[in-house]
C-alpha cells in the first residue's frame, strides 16, 4: 500500500502543475482515440460483468491522457466513478481536481482537490493546485493558506514563492496589527528556540472582535512576531516576523515553519 501511495505521489509531482512540458506531453492522434473508446467500451462492460472498479488503473490512464492537455476526456473517464464509496485513489482525484481546474469548474476542483488530501494530506503538489482553485474562485484567505502548506515541503520552489508573495500583498499580511484595544487572555514567559538556551520570550494573546485571536512574541518588549488567527484553535493560521528589527515585518511562515529569537530582539550574556 505504502508502495502504491509514493508511485501516485510521484505522478502527481509530474503533471499537477502546469508548465511548458506538461503542454509538450502527449498528444492524442485520431488512431489512437478510436483505440481507446474500443479499449473503454471493453472496460465498461468488464465493470459492468464484474461490478469492480480499478480506481488505480482510472487515475494511471488520467495521467496517460494528461489532464493539462485533455481535461474534458479526463473528466468524462474519472466523473462517473467520483462518488463511489470505495474510492480511495488519490491519483484519480488529483487527476480530476486538475481537470476540472482546468475547465474552470473551481468549485468542483476544491472538493475533489479536499477529497485528495484527505487521503494523503501532505502532498504539495496538491495543496499547490488547491490553492490555485481558491485564489481564481476568488477565496484568497484559503488560497494563501494552503499555498503556506506547500511551501513545508517545497520551501524553494519558485511558483509556491511567487504566490506567497502575491498574496502576502494582497491581503497586507505584514501589517502590524493594533492590539492596544483588544483583550490580553494570556500574559506569560515561554522558550520559542528548545534547542538551545536561551533568554525567555514573552507571549502576549489577544482576543480579536471578529472570534479570532492574536499572539504576540516579544523579548524585553520588542516585539518580532505576531500568529495571526481566524478562530481561537490551534495552531495559528500565519506568523509573521521582524528579522532585522527595522519593524516591518517581511516574512511569513505557518505554523509549522521553524523560527528562534532574531538576533537584534535576543542578545545572549
Amino acid at each position: 500500500m505504502k508502495k502504491t501511495i509514493i508511485i501516485q505521489v510521484f505522478f502527481i509531482m509530474l503533471f499537477c502543475y502546469t508548465s511548458a512540458q506538461a503542454k509538450m506531453g502527449m498528444r492524442i492522434t485520431s488512431e489512437q482515440e478510436q483505440s481507446d473508446e474500443k479499449s473503454a467500451d471493453a472496460d465498461n462492460e468488464e465493470t459492468k460483468e464484474t461490478g469492480a472498479v480499478d480506481y488505480e488503473a482510472l487515475g494511471l490512464r488520467a495521467v496517460e491522457l494528461n489532464p493539462n492537455d485533455y481535461p474534458d476526456e479526463v473528466i468524462a473517464l474519472l466523473e462517473p466513478h467520483k462518488d463511489n464509496e470505495n474510492n480511495d485513489n488519490v491519483l484519480f482525484f488529483s487527476s480530476l481536481g486538475l481537470a476540472y481546474k482546468n475547465k474552470g469548474r473551481l468549485k468542483d476542483a476544491i472538493a475533489i482537490y479536499k477529497r485528495a488530501l484527505e487521503l494523503v494530506p501532505d502532498v504539495p503538489a496538491i495543496q499547490y493546485n488547491l490553492g490555485v482553485a481558491y485564489f481564481y474562485n476568488n477565496e484568497f484567505s484559503q488560497s494563501f493558506k494552503y499555498f503556506l502548506k506547500s511551501s513545508e515541503q517545497r520551501p524553494d520552489h519558485a511558483g509556491t514563492k511567487k504566490w506567497i508573495k502575491h498574496l502576502a500583498g494582497k491581503l497586507n499580511i505584514y501589517k502590524v496589527p493594533d492590539t492596544s484595544k483588544l483583550k490580553l487572555v494570556v500574559n506569560k514567559e515561554m522558550s520559542v528556540n528548545r534547542e538551545k538556551t536561551d533568554r525567555e520570550s514573552r507571549l502576549r494573546i489577544y482576543l480579536t472582535e471578529d472570534g479570532g485571536r492574536i499572539q504576540e512574541l516579544s523579548v524585553n518588549d520588542k516585539i518580532y512576531s505576531y500568529g495571526i488567527d481566524s478562530d481561537t484553535e490551534r495552531p495559528v493560521d500565519y506568523i509573521i516576523i521582524d528579522n532585522d528589527g527595522d519593524g516591518n515585518f517581511d516574512k511569513v511562515i505557518n505554523t509549522k515553519g521553524k523560527f528562534g529569537v532574531p538576533t537584534w530582539a535576543y542578545n545572549p550574556d
